[in-house]
């Protein structure tokens, strides 16, 4: 009767253990409490555990624990099982479990001894905390970042992400790729170094003017790209907030804008040409317009009135060459605007053959001796006495020309000196003016669209001469260039291949 009430002392002694543990287990996360003696027979068996392993507290009590629960025999045999009967403590975390509805499960399970009022082990103390649903939540967070870097990776813009305190803590492949810098480099704030000093307060400013507002931002700003070159780059960024709305910091993408950058500066170009061009051509077509004009009404007068004391024939000459001077000038005029048209849409077609440019080159000065009479330029002709090359004749012709013209107008009253010449498997023709001179800054402008040295309120013209001839002669494959020195006059080179 005793040694009964020893025994039912014990047990109830065991089972209020295993109700206060079972009371901390639900109360913190959830799971199940078992208890054997040193026969390995089950004293408690908590409720928690039927959903689990398919065996109720009725039917569990005085079963081998073993059999009751396999996997526990399975995961840490009977010598490790024992040992909580001997009074030593094992832990072990994430046992994988087959639940009976074939679905996983996970436990965190520990083994310990448990003690009566001497101190000896009256039992064995399995407390089994159920995991499953925090590993999965784990393993989901695990894969959903996993994809989310895999896709970053992927993306073939720069992402960025930031904590709450504006520091970053993420950046792809892709940027990393296009800095050339690793992440630990760019961590935190690594990644402002990039940034070109003239940027680099105002971009500075956005972002953390948008990180205290926790609103969206958009900037433009340079960034040092691996090769040593600053690009721009149009960031925008955006707040990220968690599940339960708290601020989880910033998240932002990339894009490079330089192409397009370098697009609208050409075509804000385009458009300032265009205005100087319709500024220059009205100016210039108006002039001789304007003297023809005159020049019609006086022959309508002459012809209406008389003479009045001058013979009616020397009037009428001087006024119909006057006229006939007009006219080429528009010519002139209009054909460069067709060459700049033809040019410019590369619809060029050279029509070349093996030419003695040395008769071609007598030929422009003639055409030209009333114009450079007109200029009091007397021009010397230095050649040798053949030289051939592979040319169009109509487009050589407008290479020199426009150099010739152009000696005229800027080296008007002093002499012109054409030489041409043979060395190197070249043929160069030299057009020297003694004019005033051209900057060294600007003897490479002087060969695009529109541009001159001088004011266009002293010298006329559309400013397209020298870059017809050039475009002329790169496509004969030769080059144009030019020596001079301010108040020393300029000599023009072209250079074509025999």
């Amino acid at each position: 009767m005793k040694a009964k009430s020893v025994e039912e002392h014990r047990r109830q002694d065991v089972a209020e253990k295993c109700r206060f543990a079972e009371a901390v287990l639900d109360a913190s996360a959830g799971g199940g409490v078992i208890a054997y003696d040193h026969d390995l027979k089950i004293l408690y068996w908590s409720g928690a555990l039927e959903p689990i392993i398919d065996l109720n507290a009725y039917d569990a009590l005085g079963m081998r624990i073993d059999d009751a629960v396999p996997f526990l025999r399975d995961a840490f045999r009977m010598t490790q099982i024992r040992a909580a009967l001997a009074g030593e403590k094992q832990t072990f975390v994430g046992h994988y479990v087959r639940e009976r509805d074939g679905g996983d499960g996970f436990f965190d399970a520990t083994l310990m001894p448990l003690r009566g009022a001497g101190k000896d082990v009256t039992a064995g103390l399995v407390l089994l905390r159920d995991t499953t649903q925090r590993r999965t939540s784990e393993q989901n967070l695990r894969e959903t970042e996993l994809r989310f870097r895999s896709m970053a990776d992927a993306s073939p813009v720069l992402l960025w992400m930031a904590g709450t305190d504006s520091m970053c803590t993420f950046f792809n492949q892709t940027w990393l790729e296009f800095t050339g810098r690793t992440l630990d480099q760019e961590w935190g704030v690594g990644w402002a170094e990039g940034i070109h000093f003239e940027d680099f307060q105002r971009c500075i400013d956005t972002y953390m003017t948008a990180f205290s507002a926790r609103e969206p931002f958009e900037m433009e700003y340079r960034l040092l790209r691996k090769d040593g070159e600053y690009r721009w780059i149009l960031d925008r960024g955006v707040p990220r907030w968690a599940a339960d709305k708290m601020f989880a910091g910033f998240i932002g993408s990339c894009v490079d804008i330089t192409d397009i950058k370098r697009l609208e500066a050409e075509l804000r170009k385009a458009v300032r040409e265009r205005e100087d061009f319709l500024a220059i051509a009205s100016h210039e077509l108006r002039t001789p317009l304007t003297t023809l004009q005159l020049q019609i009404e006086i022959l309508q007068r002459a012809l209406r009135s008389g003479s009045e004391g001058v013979p009616l024939s020397g009037r009428l000459e001087r006024s119909v060459t006057a006229a006939a001077q007009q006219v080429r000038r528009l010519e002139t005029l209009i054909e460069e605007l067709l060459d700049v048209s033809r040019l410019t849409s590369k619809k060029v077609e050279l029509v070349a053959s093996v030419v003695d440019i040395v008769p071609l080159v007598r030929g422009i000065l003639d055409r030209l001796s009333v114009a450079a009479a007109r200029a009091s330029c007397p021009v010397t002709l230095k050649t040798v006495k053949s030289a051939c090359a592979v040319v169009d004749p109509a487009r050589f012709d407008r290479i020199v020309t426009n150099v010739l013209v152009n000696a005229f107008k800027y080296g008007a009253g002093a002499p012109v000196i054409v030489t041409v010449e043979l060395g190197d498997g070249q043929v160069r023709v030299i057009v020297k003016d003694e004019g005033p001179g051209i900057a060294p800054a600007n003897q490479k402008r002087i060969f695009e669209r529109f541009e001159r040295a001088v004011s266009t309120a002293n010298y006329g013209g559309f400013g397209l001469g020298l870059w017809i001839a050039r475009e002329l002669t790169v496509a004969h494959g030769g080059s144009i260039g030019v020596e001079s020195e301010l108040g020393k006059g300029a000599a023009f080179t072209v250079v074509l291949p025999l």
